[in-house]
């Protein structure tokens, strides 16, 4: 947080200072909370707006300056007694947007709020910045300070001297807009750093959203940043928007890719401990080269554990961390976003309905750490044997996933299968056909070549027909129908894995660092695609949608991707793709936390290739969920993904005829789109909010239609329309570029404005400086700090250029020769 002496002002750039934005309340001084939370009293509050005039053109431009304005609020305790350094400190409660070309500014459309709760000492600092014509970094031109008690008890205007030491540079306008009595004041009020309206809280909901957030999720949803708006509607006057845009991180960043992790590392034990058994029947060299195998894998797990251990201090992967070996567990940039609508009576205050809506942004899923010399996986894997090899073994697991269920199953039946016929009947049948499976039956062979020969007969009897083993059974049999099936599931298992391991010891170093790579890529999926459920979980618990997805335990999950088709994105791109392919490999179930208050991600079990995940669910929660998932039963994910470029790289992609890639992924993305509507949404009309009842097929349509248009070029709308179908069909959203950075909030925010005017009846024509404000200064703005320590979107000249209109960051935000991320 910044620091300005009580007699001297700082004249260093407020991107530094509105860092507090993102500084996690815990991080105050205790005094500053004791005196905000213990004045109770009644008082003022005021919201106000501001115009500057005859500032000082410092610059001696042509065109004049372009300006900004911040304000500051004094921390109580420091402005009455100081610090050790005698030192006031200041919280940032909101900035203008930029006027261009102007001495004479006016900030009208942007509000700020304060009360009475620091009246006695508060200070409010005004700060005017101007952009440098020639690299557009801000330069303090004036300062100015005023108490808040002469603020909340002065007249309409308050007019004062912007000066930088003893020399006056212009005037400041204060116009005071309301006030209004304030009886409780809040902490929120001053440390949530927002721009509130003009009016006051709407009346709250039957159902408190943010009571159900805050009491179960907030282990999973922390630092939370929020900005807030104010919009009134041209086509209704007597009703405005109270906007709050959220930005939450996510726990389960490096809390899901730390399970799988051990999952991995618990496997390869699991798999040592079986080849262990069967020592006996190997020679000495195929023994030991079997363990060291195991062995080496598990030293490696346990080492990349610890090492994510030590990222996982921080709440968040930063995108200049995507390169760093240590946390590729980890998806890159991930938080969740979440825009709150509250439609308002402006008569009556009273909020006429509340709508939310969850987008998740996240980095490339993709081995950044291992580069794309060679592309992405889709090419590594389909250029060389390394393909069939892989697809071998993760048939191979998922054999082995069935066998071991069935040894569980056997493990809790040992004493009714004998005697309950129709269980033997539905176990057995699984059994004879995983049995009949070539998978199975090759595994069973090979081990028998590699034993001893007098270990051989024994194996050589379980891989004959299983089935004809079965009937041959009678009740007088010495050995009975359980132990037969459970000494067959023993043998496939270890012949299973036994050939698990052979296929990792041809060419063994080059094979296992494709499966860590995929490994890698897939834990930051599934990071992404389980917090993502979190997220909806929290905030469309009360969704009718939401609830028939659950019902049918099929949830959709729309990715898009603004990566491009030319060089090192390209391989991010094919990982991308090759890891979302898996995403019907992860699967989801709730129970029930008796002890637990928060919700919570406790265990991941399964392979490395299928992946279950269980989340632990306090009552509060439970009893929201429909009777269909309280009874263990999993919860699947349905996978879309679609891409388009917008960058610089992708023109030239365009112009090299270099986006058969792009033209694959949408193609096959129009068909998943085009099934799961068929399969999950037509089925169930009737729930979906649809303003025209023919609209979903008519915006299918067209989409396709639009998809021809990406092979021309740029598609700006294709994306859009994908997007707004995603959301009326209630699929998780997740958009994504190279690091969730600079292209991830172009399109969030202009997603922002395009759901204000689909479903809010917000104008069209006031898009352009509504989009603006949320690029200035909302949540996807701060976000480039969290990352680079910088308030600087990563573009330069030519790379804005080449963006879509929609897609173009506003002049000031955006860095002339940085490199984008």
């Amino acid at each position: 947080m910044s620091s300005i002496s009580s007699n001297e002002i700082s004249l260093s750039p407020p991107i530094e200072k509105i860092g507090v934005l993102n500084s996690p309340i815990s991080r105050r001084p205790k005094s500053f909370y004791s005196q905000i939370s213990t004045n109770k009293s009644a008082g003022l509050k005021c919201q106000f707006c501001l115009e500057c005039f005859d500032l000082l053109d410092i610059f001696e431009h042509e065109k004049g300056l372009s300006t900004y304005v911040t304000v500051s609020v004094s921390n109580v305790a420091h402005s009455n007694h100081g610090n050790q350094y005698g030192r006031k400190r200041w919280a940032v409660i909101g900035r203008t947007y930029i006027v261009e070309n102007n001495c004479n500014p006016q900030y009208h459309d942007k509000e700020f709020e304060i009360n009475d709760v620091v009246e006695d000492a508060g200070v409010v600092l005004i700060q005017t910045y101007a952009l440098h014509p020639a690299n557009e970094m801000p330069v303090c031109i004036g300062t100015c300070q005023i108490a808040i008690k002469e603020m909340l008890h002065c007249d309409s205007i308050v007019t004062k001297e912007l000066r930088v030491g003893e020399w006056q540079k212009g005037n400041v306008v204060i116009y005071m807009r309301a006030k209004k009595e304030s009886k409780y004041p809040q902490i929120e009020d001053i440390v949530e750093y927002c721009t509130i309206a003009d009016v006051d809280e709407p009346a709250a909901m039957s159902f408190n959203e943010d009571d159900f957030k805050n009491t179960y999720f907030k282990d999973v949803l922390g630092n939370i940043d929020r900005q807030k708006y104010h919009f009134n509607l041209r086509q209704q006057l007597s009703r405005s928007l109270r906007v709050s845009e959220e930005m939450f991180e996510l726990a389960t960043s490096f809390n899901i890719p730390a399970l799988y992790i051990r999952l991995l590392c618990e496997r390869e034990h699991q798999n040592m401990v079986v080849l262990q058994s069967m020592v006996e029947g190997f020679s000495e060299e195929v023994s030991s080269i079997a363990a060291v195998s195991r062995a080496t894998k598990i030293s490696q797990y346990r080492d990349e554990l610890a090492q994510l251990g030590l990222c996982s201090k921080h709440s968040f992967k930063k995108s200049e961390w995507k390169g760093q070996s240590e946390c590729k567990w980890a998806p890159v940039n991930l938080h969740a976003q979440v825009l709150e609508v509250n439609t308002v009576d402006q008569k009556t205050n009273i909020s006429c309905s509340r709508d939310q809506y969850c987008l998740l942004a996240v980095g490339a899923m993709a081995g950044h750490w291992d580069k794309f010399k060679n592309g992405g996986l889709v090419s590594i894997l389909g250029k060389s044997k390394d393909g069939e090899k892989f697809a071998e073994r993760r048939e191979k697991y998922r054999v082995l996933r069935k066998i071991e269920e069935l040894l569980h199953t056997y493990s809790r039946t040992e004493n009714s299968l004998d005697s309950d016929k129709r269980l033997a009947k539905d176990i057995v049948s699984d059994l004879i056909t995983l049995s009949k499976e070539a998978v199975t039956r090759t595994a069973l062979e090979g081990l028998q070549k590699t034993l001893n020969p007098d270990k051989q007969l024994e194996i050589m009897t379980l891989s004959a027909d299983l089935e004809k083993i079965v009937k041959s059974i009678k009740v007088s049999s010495k050995e009975s129908l359980s132990e037969v099936c459970r000494n067959y599931c023993l043998h496939a298992q270890r012949a299973l894995i036994w050939s698990i391991t052979q296929l990792e010891l041809d060419n063994r170093e080059h094979f296992l660092n494709i499966l860590n790579r995929f490994e890698a890529c897939f834990s930051q999926l599934l990071s992404t695609v389980v917090s993502g459920f979190i997220v909806n979980l929290c905030f469309r618990s009360r969704d009718v949608v939401f609830e028939q997805q659950l019902r049918d335990k099929v949830i959709p999950v729309m990715f898009e991707s603004l990566l491009s088709t030319h060089g090192d994105e390209s391989g991010m791109l094919e990982d991308m793709q090759f890891v979302i392919r898996h995403i019907s490999n992860i699967r989801l179930q709730l129970a029930k936390g008796e002890d637990s208050e928060q919700v919570s991600v406790t265990k991941v079990t399964g392979t490395q290739f299928d992946v279950c995940v269980v989340i632990s669910v306090p009552e509060g929660v439970w009893d929201l969920l429909p009777e269909e998932v309280k009874n263990g039963e999993d919860i699947n994910f349905y996978g879309l993904f679609f891409s388009h470029g917008i960058n610089e790289q992708q023109t030239i992609a365009y112009k090299i005829s270099e986006t058969g890639q792009q033209d694959k992924i949408c193609e096959q993305f129009l068909e998943d789109l085009q099934s799961y509507i068929d399969t999950y949404v037509s089925p169930n009309l009737n729930l979906f909010d649809f303003k025209v009842d023919n609209s979903l097929s008519n915006n299918m349509e067209r989409l396709k239609y639009l998809y021809k248009a990406t092979k021309r070029g740029k598609c700006s709308d294709f994306i859009v329309l994908a997007e707004q179908i995603g959301r009326d069909i209630g699929c998780v959203r997740c958009t994504s570029c190279k690091s969730a950075k600079d292209r991830t909030s172009m399109s969030l925010t202009y997603e922002y404005c395009n759901i204000l005017c689909k479903q809010h009846d917000f104008h069209t024509d006031d898009i352009p400086p509504v989009l603006e404000q949320f690029r200035r200064d909302g949540t996807r703005y701060h976000n480039t700090f969290k990352n680079i320590g910088s308030y600087k979107y990563c573009f330069n000249k030519l790379q804005c250029k080449m963006l879509p209109p929609i897609y173009k960051p506003p002049p000031g935000t955006f860095g002339d020769g940085a490199q984008q991320t």
